[in-house]
C-alpha cells in the first residue's frame, strides 16, 4: 500500500507505506511521522513542501556542526587550503 498524495493547493505531501493511524507517532516542525510498534515508517507527511524541498537542496552538500563549533561555517576554500596543508605535511614527512 504506497501511496503518495500531494495538493498543490496546500503544498502538501503525505507519503504512506503502510496504514496509518489517526495521530502521528511523532511530530516535528513541518513533519509529522508515524511509525509501528517494530520502529518501522509507516507514513510522513511535509506541509510546505517545495519550501523544504528547496532548503533541503541548499543544504545537501552541507554537514551541520553542533557543540562548540555551532554556527560555525566553513568555505570551500577553507577546506581546499587546509588539504593543501595536510599534503604538504604528509610530502615533508615522505
Amino acid at each position: 500500500m504506497n501511496t503518495i498524495s500531494y495538493i498543490p493547493s496546500k503544498d502538501e505531501l503525505f507519503v504512506k507505506f503502510r496504514p496509518v493511524t489517526k495521530r502521528p507517532s511523532k511530530e516535528i516542525g513541518r513533519f509529522k511521522l508515524w511509525w509501528d510498534r517494530e520502529g518501522n515508517i509507516c507514513a510522513i507527511y511535509i506541509k510546505d513542501f517545495t519550501i523544504e524541498l528547496e532548503e533541503f537542496k541548499k543544504n545537501l552538500n552541507m554537514a551541520r556542526l553542533s557543540g562548540i563549533w555551532k554556527d560555525i561555517k566553513i568555505t570551500d576554500k577553507e577546506i581546499k587550503e587546509g588539504r593543501k596543508k595536510l599534503l604538504k605535511q604528509l610530502e615533508e614527512k615522505w
